[in-house]
């Protein structure tokens, strides 16, 4: 009986042994497999994390950050960085000039309507030019505006003589404002145009000279011209003698117009309402007519 207890102890020793080499191997081999697997994964997560560096990197050198409206702007709208919002692009995408410091933008004016995420380039902007000082507001009711001139038009102002001979009076003006019923055009004018226009005035009183305006086709893209109205020296003269004839000639000249445009208007009141409209590809009023049209003759009074 003893002797099969101390055996059944050794037994039961040896098979706790056992197991507990067993587990021991299992622990070291799960240990092992742990590591592995531990080891792998970081292997991988490295690996992710250089190819997620690489690629970053990749996209930080194919893109490029720039500067773009943030919503619709206006042909002749001043920018702001209110207006402005950043953008990355793909460089395989940038077109040339392109603008991408908001330094080279803010203060600068649209040519055309911008879009709103529209990338900006140079030549889609103005510099914005200081305001000069002796910059002022002239309206001015005798010169021919074609049909589609109105608020916001830019105008070349010229005028004809007789002989023919047509010169550049004023280049590139914007019109202000554009009275629909008098004709009456409002611009600014610097100190030197101001005379050129008195000069051409009493030059359109004396010698029957029309004063007229065209329009740009695209103003946003179409350089100024060049005014090449001389101011004549004689005229100026005059000028100096007498203040009161610039005054004169614009008043005869005003006049004179709003004779045409009456007696257009006496002749329209006797035509009936289809008459007008089948003739008005041929008439047009006082003021807006077409740029095809001959001149307004403007001739001094007695």
């Amino acid at each position: 009986m003893f002797k099969l207890r101390r055996k059944t102890r050794h037994l039961l020793f040896a098979a706790g042994a056992g197991f507990i080499l067993s587990a021991l191997i299992a622990g070291s081999l799960w240990l092992a497999y742990a590591q592995q697997v531990r080891e792998a994964r970081q292997a991988a997560e490295e690996k992710w994390n250089q190819e997620l560096s690489a690629l970053k990197e990749a996209v930080e050198h194919s893109t490029v950050k720039v500067w773009v409206p943030s919503k619709p702007l206006e042909t002749g709208q001043m920018i702001t960085l209110e207006d402005l919002t950043q953008q990355e692009l793909p460089k395989d995408r940038i077109p040339d000039q392109l603008l991408t410091s908001s330094e080279d933008i803010v203060g600068r004016v649209a040519k055309l309507s911008l879009q709103a995420n529209m990338p900006l380039t140079e030549n889609l902007l103005w510099e914005n030019e200081p305001l000069s000082h002796d910059l002022r507001y002239r309206e001015m009711g005798f010169i021919q505006l074609p049909e589609a001139a109105g608020n916001g038009s830019m105008v070349d102002v010229r005028i004809q003589f007789p002989t023919g001979q047509d010169y550049i009076l004023l280049s590139k003006k914007k019109i202000s404002e554009l009275r629909d019923q008098d004709g009456v055009v409002t611009m600014t004018l610097d100190e030197k145009e101001l005379l050129s226009l008195s000069s051409a005035i009493v030059d359109a009183y004396l010698h029957k000279a029309s004063i007229y305006a065209l329009l740009y086709v695209e103003p946003g893209i179409q350089a100024e011209a060049i005014p090449t109205y001389p101011a004549n020296e004689a005229v100026l003269q005059l000028m100096k003698k007498d203040p009161n004839i610039v005054k004169q000639a614009e008043l005869e000249l005003a006049a004179s117009a709003r004779a045409r445009l009456d007696g257009e208007l006496a002749v329209l009141d006797g035509q009936s309402s289809a008459a007008y409209a089948a003739g008005l590809s041929s008439t047009s009023g006082q003021r807006r007519i077409s740029d095809n049209e001959a001149q307004f003759v403007m001739s001094p009074s007695d």
